[in-house]
């Protein structure tokens, strides 16, 4: 498929801490193209020339590169792959483009463009108030108020960040794949600690929707969740009115440039 000339695809990545995710925008709907580690980034611009289908990205014509990043160290690698596919603008977020979104923060500039591009979609796409829910590395609960600004939201760590950290920081306990435990009571090293991370993360996100919600305003607002991590939240998650979108951020960087989300 041939982008046409008035439109031109736009090839987008989403610079994580654990990994580099990359898209592109043809026709108004986002494909994904590729999932790399982000670190080492010494090395990152070779993984991605072997990890990315390089005649799809060609074939599109893209002439347009956006990138959000809350990763710096790997923003050159980013920028030079793309350059290399021949892409005439490397444009970052929060640097080169802004982020058309109200907040009510003490520091707007500090907010990672990430976390308000997000909020930007879930905006768009579920209307004001809403809760926006990533879960990656980091787990971040943000909220949309009723005026349809970023009013600020919590970080914690991510489920997998959680039982590294268990792991590294102790002598005897195991390194554990984050699920739902059958039972909450563990009744081994192993299940006591895939409960104590699963319980603490998700019930952590489940309290901060529950306070969220009682601010003025802010009682109907629905919980969209994004992220690796989303599956693993949504079954605590209010049923009613929580939904996943897994390309939030993507389709936040759409809104921002003016496109369908």
């Amino acid at each position: 498929m041939r982008q046409s000339a008035d439109k031109p695809a736009v090839l987008a990545f989403d610079v994580g801490n654990t990994s580099v995710k990359c898209a592109v925008l043809v026709h108004g709907c986002w494909q994904r193209l590729a999932r790399i580690a982000t670190r080492p980034v010494e090395d990152l611009a070779d993984r991605l020339a072997d990890g990315f289908p390089k005649g799809k990205a060609r074939a599109l014509r893209p002439r347009r590169c956006v990138v959000a990043s809350v990763c710096p160290a790997a923003d050159n690698a980013v920028a030079s792959f793309s350059r290399g596919l021949g892409i005439e603008k490397v444009e970052f977020f929060g640097r080169d483009l802004p982020v058309p979104m109200k907040t009510k923060v003490r520091k707007p500039e500090k907010v990672g463009t990430d976390r308000l591009l997000a909020a930007l979609a879930a905006k768009e796409l579920r209307g004001a108030p809403c809760i926006v829910v990533s879960a990656g590395t980091a787990i971040t609960v943000d909220l949309v108020d009723a005026q349809g600004c970023f009013a600020g939201g919590a970080i914690a760590p991510g489920f997998h960040l959680a039982a590294r950290a268990l792991h590294e920081q102790t002598a005897l306990l195991p390194l554990v794949e984050p699920a739902r435990p059958a039972e909450p009571a563990g009744q081994d090293t192993t299940s006591a600690v895939q409960s104590g991370v699963y319980w603490s993360c998700a019930g952590g996100v489940l309290a901060l929707v529950e306070h969220f919600k009682e601010l003025p305003g802010c009682g109907g607002a629905a919980v969209v969740c994004t992220g690796s991590d989303a599956s693993l939240l949504l079954p605590v998650l209010p049923g009613g009115d929580s939904c996943a979108e897994p390309d939030l951020l993507f389709k936040g960087m759409a809104v921002a440039l003016g496109l369908q989300p």
